[in-house]
């Protein structure tokens, strides 16, 4: 790599970092906090399909600053269930470290952070969020702002899985079953449509013509082996402000 070449990449990724953090509420933090907050984080990158973070880790707070993830829980069956797609600009884990254990629950969540495509986010030390929520009144109202549009977000995701439109649930189950690839793998989904049209509780004739649509915008293609997701942060629709 040329010399050039390597100074050109902090820039972009110093463009990104403010674009996101201008998306996000973590932007709303007074400017003090944030950035001693900013000081203090971690640049990590790391690959398509990488687990983040697992079920039983500590709580981490992050903000994704180029890439798409997404938020999941585990069934006591092991099935994965998506919960939030976080694009650039998500403040992911704000909520676990308010209670990391709901008090409304018997089990805490069995909750995850999964890269889809490739992702460089912001490591944010979680105590320290924890610490200024506890001790600066400006802080916690941005938090109690952050939970309440991850409420309304739930709800919208709640209604999505029980009215949402045929394509979205394709789109959805067809990134889910591409993250089931090794770390750095081509998102592949290895499904029939019959298998697919059974998945989305749809008739055949109708997910084949949504495919078909898909592979005509250049979403996906057929390979060999399944499906192949061109570009995975187009088919799963930007969410608002926060994260789980």
């Amino acid at each position: 790599m040329n010399k050039q070449a390597a100074n050109a990449r902090p820039i972009s990724y110093d463009r990104a970092l403010k674009s996101a953090i201008a998306q996000s509420h973590f932007g709303d933090l007074p400017d003090e906090i944030r950035e001693s907050l900013l000081t203090r984080a971690t640049r990590i990158d790391v690959p398509a399909c990488a687990y983040i973070t697992r079920p039983g880790d500590l709580p981490r707070t992050l903000l994704v600053v180029t890439g798409l993830a997404r938020i999941g829980t585990v069934s006591e069956t092991g099935d994965e269930l998506t919960l939030l797609w976080a694009h650039s600009g998500e403040w992911l884990g704000v909520a676990f470290i308010v209670e990391p254990t709901p008090r409304s629950v018997a089990l805490p969540p069995e909750a995850f952070i999964q890269a889809v495509t490739d992702l460089t986010y912001l490591d944010i030390p979680a105590t320290l969020v924890r610490e200024y929520a506890r001790s600066d009144a400006a802080v916690a109202w941005v938090i109690a702002q952050f939970l309440n549009d991850r409420l309304w977000l739930a709800v919208r995701e709640i209604l999505l899985y029980a009215h949402g439109d045929l394509r979205s649930r394709i789109a959805h189950r067809l990134v889910e079953l591409a993250l089931h690839q090794p770390p750095a793998a081509p998102l592949i989904a290895t499904i029939t449509q019959d298998e697919l049209a059974k998945a989305v509780g749809a008739a055949r004739p109708s997910v084949a013509r949504i495919l078909a649509d898909l592979k005509r915008e250049g979403h996906i293609r057929s390979v060999r082996g399944g499906l192949l997701i061109a570009r995975p942060s187009e088919l799963v629709e930007p969410g608002q402000h926060g994260a789980a």
